[in-house]
């Protein structure tokens, strides 16, 4: 289901069977990749009011579900996080990738109606032919490693690239630097003076025994 089509939904409390209001907005928490809550306008037309996750058993596509236990409560300062986004904020929110390249703005989101976690961000394209023919791509919330009001970031694995290079090219340095030295000594070696002949081992002789004759003999 869209975000978007949550918007107008009417919200139902199970345990007095009755509507207690309609949905007119909702909040994400991106960090969890779930729906945080809906604010709800009440039927007779009080102030909004705030149903949280946890108070939410299913989102049908006629309306909102509560638990048998739910309330719902004055929404409060406190309630809110800093980082929540709600349709006014989601809607546009500029999407840059880790490398420093800019994606594009979000246009809409997808979640699960059971478990309301997040499927797909939707993405409005930066590109010019994006534009005109309304061509939306989808962000994993897996691949979202950082958000606030102001910006979405995700990895697009150039990032990890060049520092996994970066790794491999400090490695095969010390390696060239120790083969170098190694050669080094190598050479060290071979370039020291020859021997002299008084210190060279003599070379050994041998001589000829006939056949059959013991090369010596012990006395008895």
């Amino acid at each position: 289901m869209r975000m978007k089509e949550l918007r107008g939904l009417p919200v139902v409390d199970p345990t007095a069977a009755r509507k207690i209001g309609t949905v007119s907005d909702y909040l994400v928490d991106p960090a969890a990749g779930r729906l945080a809550g809906l604010d709800v306008t009440p039927l007779d037309g009080g102030d909004v009011q705030r149903i949280l996750a946890q108070r939410i058993r299913r989102v049908g596509g006629s309306a909102v579900m509560l638990t048998a236990r739910a309330e719902s409560v004055p929404t409060s300062a406190s309630e809110v996080n800093d980082r929540w986004l709600d349709s006014a904020t989601l809607v546009g929110l500029e999407v840059m990738g880790d490398d420093g390249t800019r994606i594009g703005r979000l246009v809409d989101a997808t979640f699960n109606q059971d478990s309301l976690m997040i499927e797909a961000y939707q993405l409005q394209g930066s590109g010019f032919l994006d534009g005109l023919t309304g061509k939306h791509n989808t962000i994993e919330p897996g691949a979202v490693y950082s958000c606030s009001r102001e910006l979405m970031l995700i990895g697009t694995g150039q990032a990890q690239a060049a520092e996994s290079g970066a790794t491999a090219g400090a490695e095969s340095a010390s390696e060239t630097a120790a083969h170098e030295k190694i050669e080094e000594k190598t050479a060290a070696l071979d370039s020291t003076l020859p021997l002299k002949d008084a210190d060279r081992l003599t070379t050994p002789s041998f001589e000829t025994v006939a056949d059959g004759q013991p090369v010596s003999t012990s006395s008895t």
